[in-house]
């Protein structure tokens, strides 16, 4: 099936105003050419666009919509966007579409009003809505979506969920979701980068402003100069291949399009997918180093048992701990810090414990789940025991107080302490537990900030490197997620405090095996063997 001659076939209004034939532009062409791959494979057809202002997505998505009123009998389309202004815009674009129709005559329209049209002979009908507003399609069964400007929605992961429940996984159907970028941590945001990692049934599309021969200096009358003392934006453009052209009106549209503020622009003109919610975000981690230093790996689940002197890890798919790395044999490399955030009950948020590497600052362990405080800490003292008696920090505040309490019970014999210089001549205060203040938390996400901008620290973890590209500043003066109702940091802040509380350190020493017998007579065993036996000989990846 080929698309683009029926397009052909219908007239759009022009920037200029006038109604000419529909020419696709070089980005509705590539938009086609997608609808036509997945129409001809027998697939639903399943899209999702980031895109620069003013590229003609949402003309191309109406006039297939139009088409596929015509197509299929009893075929119900709706169009919702992020304001009424822009959802009557988009049906006034179909409404030319018919009023130009060149078989207009063949068809009677049913209703043509604000919110519809639809035709008697066919059955089909088209409407708009606006998202926020009362749902119009949640009763009833549609054919076609298109979603504009979802990422400035308003609870759209609520409103695409119940549309989607709507439209079935059938050929024949289309859903076309399409919006330019506004921050990170949104329902927009979390399905584009899920289709752009191959996890989404949506195809991802990019369409940056620099491929359109409309934003060239040439198009709009302005001289085009051969540029000098080009800036990093300009330098990363011409790796891309962007022409003295297009960064003339790049220029210029700094200065007259976006108040000379080129942050604005990245906003509205992205060159890249990164660019594009970069701009627009306010995440704490910077996403392009953050991606660097995350080395994706399933790891094993299970669970740690002390089975007799040995604390062992028994693999089982729905376990709380995730090993990428066993503990090593190797003393003076396996060494082994623990940050842990523990939460009040066994619902709500759940505790994680974060194991990274001491010296190299890898994450080798995660411990993930909803535990109640006092059970979390056995938890901790397990993991510690298995990691070769690593050193363990946990939040005091809250529910870290019953922690701590439980790991002196336990009389875990490596409790990061927090040191100072007290009041009293040549005396040291000290406190267990690494205590959340303000500026403490400043410290501790500031320093993993340069431990990702350096790239000395490798993740592995999905939802750590999920949590932490939407961990962003809030307004009202913080950190969290950007989800505010659904997200979590609670992986984000075990690794701060592991990665912080390791850096006051200094030089560590090679652990000692007495150190794991002295907690096993402790809790009433006999000396164990070191935890690393229960595994492999030698540390590996997992």
């Amino acid at each position: 099936m080929d698309f683009e001659p029926l397009i052909r076939q219908l007239q759009i209004r022009t920037t200029n105003g006038t109604v000419e034939r529909f020419n696709p532009n070089w980005a509705q062409r590539e938009l086609l050419n997608e609808v036509n791959r997945q129409f001809s494979a027998g697939k639903p057809v399943r899209l999702i666009v980031l895109k620069a202002r003013q590229l003609g997505v949402s003309t191309v998505t109406e006039a297939l919509m139009f088409w596929w009123a015509f197509l299929y009998e009893r075929s119900t389309g709706l169009v919702m966007a992020h304001e009424n202004d822009a959802s009557e815009h988009l049906l006034n674009i179909t409404k030319l579409y018919w009023e130009t129709f060149p078989f207009n005559s063949l068809y009677n329209p049913h209703y043509v009003s604000r919110k519809e049209l639809s035709w008697m002979e066919t059955g089909s009908s088209l409407r708009i809505a606006t998202a926020g507003g009362k749902n119009p399609a949640r009763s009833r069964t549609l054919n076609t979506l298109h979603a504009s400007e979802v990422a400035f929605w308003d609870n759209a992961s609520n409103i695409m969920l119940g549309l989607r429940q709507t439209i079935h996984q059938v050929h024949g159907t289309m859903i076309v979701i399409e919006s330019t970028a506004n921050g990170i941590g949104n329902w927009f945001f979390n399905t584009w980068e899920a289709a752009a990692a191959g996890d989404s049934e949506y195809t991802p599309l990019f369409f940056p402003w620099w491929r359109h021969n409309e934003y060239t200096a040439s198009a709009i009358g302005v001289p085009v100069a051969r540029l000098t003392s080009l800036s990093e934006d300009e330098r990363l453009l011409l790796r891309l291949g962007v022409d003295d052209d297009h960064l003339t009106w790049r220029r210029w549209a700094v200065r007259n399009l976006a108040e000379n503020n080129a942050d604005k622009f990245r906003q509205e003109y992205p060159a890249t997918p990164e660019e594009a919610f970069i701009a627009t975000g306010t995440n704490v981690f910077p996403l392009d180093r953050l991606k660097r230093v995350y080395v994706p790996k399933p790891g094993v689940r299970g669970i740690l048992r002390r089975d007799g002197k040995n604390v062992e890890f028994v693999p089982d798919s729905s376990g709380p701990v995730t090993v990428f790395k066993t503990p090593s044999r190797d003393f003076v490399h396996g060494r082994y810090f623990i940050g842990g955030d523990p939460t009040h009950t066994t619902r709500g948020d759940n505790a994680c414990a974060q194991v990274i590497n001491s010296v190299t600052y890898e994450q080798v362990a995660v411990w993930h789940g909803k535990v109640d405080p006092m059970t979390f800490a056995e938890e901790l003292a397990k993991l510690g025991a298995f990691y070769n008696m690593a050193m363990i920090a946990t939040e005091i505040e809250g529910p870290g107080y019953a922690t701590i309490g439980r790991l002196v019970e336990l009389d875990y014999p490596n409790i990061w302490k927090n040191r100072w210089a007290d009041r009293a001549p040549g005396k040291i205060g000290e406190t267990m537990g690494w205590s959340t203040t303000w500026k403490r938390k400043e410290w501790a996400v500031g320093w993993l900030i340069k431990l990702i901008v350096d790239d000395d620290i490798t993740l592995h973890h999905h939802t750590t490197f999920d949590e932490m590209r939407t961990f962003v500043s809030l307004d009202n003066v913080g950190y969290g997620p950007a989800d505010s109702e659904n997200g979590h940091d609670d992986c984000v802040m075990a690794l701060a405090i592991a990665c912080i509380c390791n850096s006051t350190e200094g030089p560590k020493f090679a652990y000692r095996q007495a150190q794991e017998d002295r907690l096993s007579e402790q809790l009433g065993e006999k000396t164990a063997e070191p935890a690393w036996m229960t595994m492999n000989e030698a540390q590996g990846d997992w």
